[in-house]
């Protein structure tokens, strides 16, 4: 017989069963979010591979446009949990992923039962989503229409006053504008060499070892156009330039496509996201993706190694035989040589698998 006042079962139970509906609750409310397409979870019902992959990013390959959709989704998310008495209690740029080019919340366990007017994760949203985008956003333009969202966002941070309803936030930051030193205009209209028969023969290779995930290499200043992805897998373009980065991103994001272009701003994109999984396949193809010269070949190649056990690499050194020397010695201690290609004027397709 339990003695209540040395193992006080009594008062344990109804205890345990708070806790129970607190959770129940709580997955009520993450189910709303997923049904509203604002979360992201897996569909246990279905196969791997059958529902659309996520591919994870770290903040610090966001562009600015990326940043804006992440705080935008933020405020989102936490709209609708306000609808059903909850909240974000914390918040974290890492917790929001996207799912092609769209942002998606991936963290049950931030939510909370709001209890009071204040916003718990407010300060994290200010940290991690707000002032970034003020730093990236246009102060020194002579247009005024978003000057007094600037002010009104820094009197905000600055804690002297600020909304509490996360569709005035929503409107505050739609009112920003990120800087850029290009438009979509002059980006459509700047001629690139079509991407020929490597994107045939990559999607030719991907169709053959039933990729899901597949990452893109672009080069800084590319002369070929990416590749044209195709449903049914998820496709990772890497920029080592911003603003192509944002560039490409806008026109990914308008045409609903499966791809997410990111920003390489560290140039070893799995440095900078630990976690990223490897790919069934890497892309690298177009002049002005691969480097040519010895040194960064090199420093390509042992960064690719590590991105996925088999890639597609174009050599579009034309008839420098020492250059496609220089390729293949570079190239062997991390790869092996399955296959070459040619595909005229001197350039030739790789395919590579790990050593």
């Amino acid at each position: 017989m339990a003695n209540a006042d040395v193992t006080p079962a009594a008062a344990a139970l109804p205890l345990s069963s708070r806790r129970e509906r607190k959770l129940a609750e709580r997955e009520l409310a993450w189910g709303n979010l997923v049904e509203a397409g604002l979360a992201w979870q897996p569909d246990p019902s279905r196969q791997a591979g059958e529902c659309p992959a996520i591919a994870l990013s770290s903040p610090c390959e966001w562009t600015a446009e990326h940043l804006k959709d992440a705080a935008l989704h933020v405020l989102r998310v936490e709209a609708a949990l306000r609808e059903t008495g909850w909240t974000l209690g914390l918040v974290a740029s890492h917790w929001v992923q996207f799912l092609g080019c769209r942002p998606v919340w991936i963290s049950q366990t931030a939510l909370r039962p709001r209890t009071g007017a204040a916003w718990p994760g407010r300060q994290g949203f200010q940290d991690e989503f707000l002032t970034p985008l003020l730093e990236r956003s246009g102060y020194g333009s002579p247009a005024g229409r978003w000057l007094a969202s600037v002010r009104r966002a820094a009197a905000w941070m600055k804690g002297r006053r600020g909304p509490e309803d996360p569709v005035e936030w929503i409107e505050l930051v739609e009112k920003l504008k990120p800087r850029r030193r290009w438009s979509p205009w002059t980006n459509s209209v700047r001629p690139l060499e079509p991407s020929g028969p490597a994107a045939i023969l990559a999607k030719e290779e991907a169709r053959r070892r039933g990729a899901r995930l597949i990452y893109e290499w672009r080069g800084r200043q590319p002369a070929a156009a990416p590749l044209r992805p195709w449903p049914g897998a998820a496709w990772v373009r890497f920029h080592e330039d911003e603003e192509e980065a944002a560039a490409d991103y806008l026109e990914m994001r308008a045409l609903h496509a499966c791809a997410l272009p990111l920003w390489n701003s560290s140039g070893d994109p799995m440095a900078a996201c630990p976690r990223r999984a490897p790919a069934d396949l890497l892309v690298a193809a177009g002049r002005g993706n691969v480097p040519q010269d010895g040194p960064g070949l090199e420093r390509f190649t042992q960064v690719i190694r590590r991105m996925a056990a088999t890639a597609l690499v174009e050599y579009t050194g034309a008839g420098d035989r020492g250059g496609w020397d220089l390729f293949l010695d570079t190239i062997s201690p991390a790869f092996r040589v399955v296959q070459v290609i040619e595909t005229g004027a001197g350039r030739r397709v790789c395919l590579l698998e790990r050593e």
